[in-house]
């Protein structure tokens, strides 16, 4: 056992900057031969050239009763997803960093260009992530499975208050966590700061590792497979969109270029004409609660990024992120529901902007359609 819990009460009246630590758990600051051999060895590895062996075991696709040119693609698939919800994918891509990490490592080693003493002076990464609580339970789950750092999760300080039951799950997670203000944009290095990991890495922002490209690549191949008219999602930090996109742009670079992706089974030109629509809610105060972030500064496509991709036509026609209403949001989880999907709210607000665009005749029952469940979390059930 490489770590202690350590509980840390939280700090009445701190700075915004400092955050509150509400519970932080020791771990070794820097790397040992046997964190070498856990992470190296003990963290799989696959290849995107390979979809016989996929990263991913894919999530199930199942149609709705009430819309049958509609497929589900449900992220709650607990044989998929352990904490049933799609940031498990982008769990795992986070904890693969430490796997190359620890190989990297070992190739220093192995050449002479490390000693052990240098590699005991190696500081371990420690990763920060602003959560609502999904992703933060599903990188913690994920870490605490291959012994990785705990990852430092920051929430809002009105967490405790307006949801004390996700802020009670997440304060038992092996994880560091902190309140902080969050209704006010923050730059990277106060990330880094109000979680005590100035010399850490703030996942929220960095580019370096593509979150754009890596997080839900198995995900949009799997629904381009599908080979759908539209694709609805919802839309919270941005990042399941921004993959959608990305991987229709590169699919078609890929062809202009003689190149194929081997986890495409659909043609290039089928994916480019798929419009991505993402759905957010009207309210700050929805019942989404996943999807209401007042702030989302790293987003890598804004309206007009996503209105350049259709006037070349490297998306479809339609694609754009559009609001909907608290009415569609509940009459869509409630559909969900009564087909024997689990979702929350948030999960459900793609195909809330589905319904929303049917009623107004943006669209029609011919048109094959894949709305993306992203799951069922830490949700409250409030109304």
């Amino acid at each position: 056992m490489w770590y202690n819990i350590i509980m840390i009460e939280t700090l009445s009246g701190a700075e915004r900057l400092t955050g509150e630590a509400a519970r932080e758990i020791y771990f070794p600051r820097t790397m040992t031969e046997a964190l070498v051999e856990r992470w190296g060895d003990g963290i799989p590895s696959f290849s995107d050239a390979d979809p016989l062996r996929p990263e991913w075991r894919a999530t199930r696709v199942l149609r709705l009763n009430e819309l049958p040119n509609v497929l589900v693609k449900d992220e709650s698939d607990p044989l998929s997803n352990p904490t049933r919800t799609v940031k498990d994918r982008a769990a795992w891509e986070l904890g693969t960093l430490y796997r190359d990490f620890a190989r990297a490592c070992f190739l220093d080693l192995r050449s002479g260009r490390f000693s052990r003493n240098d590699l005991h002076a190696t500081l371990i990464p420690r990763l920060t992530l602003i959560t609502s609580g999904n992703e933060g339970r599903a990188v913690a789950e994920c870490f605490a499975r291959y012994g990785l750092p705990p990852p430092k999760i920051v929430v809002s300080n009105t967490l405790p208050l307006e949801q004390p039951r996700t802020y009670d799950a997440l304060r038992k997670l092996r994880a560091d966590l902190y309140l902080a203000d969050l209704s006010v944009p923050l730059a990277p290095e106060e990330i880094r700061h109000l979680s005590h990991n100035d010399d850490g890495i703030d996942i929220t922002s960095v580019r370096s590792i593509e979150p754009n490209a890596t997080f839900y690549d198995w995900q949009v191949h799997e629904v381009f497979g599908e080979e759908p008219d539209e694709v609805y999602v919802p839309y919270g930090s941005g990042r399941l969109t921004e993959n959608y996109l990305t991987w229709q742009d590169r699919t078609r670079v890929h062809a202009a270029t003689g190149q194929r992706d081997p986890r495409l089974t659909t043609s290039p030109d089928k994916v480019r004409r798929i419009s991505i629509l993402a759905a957010e809610p009207e309210r700050s105060d929805s019942i989404a609660d996943k999807l209401t972030a007042p702030f989302k500064p790293f987003l890598l496509f804004k309206g007009d990024d996503m209105n350049a991709l259709r006037q070349f036509m490297f998306t479809g026609p339609d694609t754009q992120k559009d609001t909907v209403s608290e009415a569609f949001i509940d009459e869509a989880h409630r559909m969900l529901l009564g087909n024997g999907i689990d979702a929350e709210p948030s999960g459900a607000a793609g195909l809330a902007l589905y319904l929303k665009r049917l009623r107004q005749g943006a669209t029609d029952s011919f048109r094959r359609v894949v709305v993306v469940n992203t799951g069922m979390g830490l949700y409250e059930g409030k109304e």
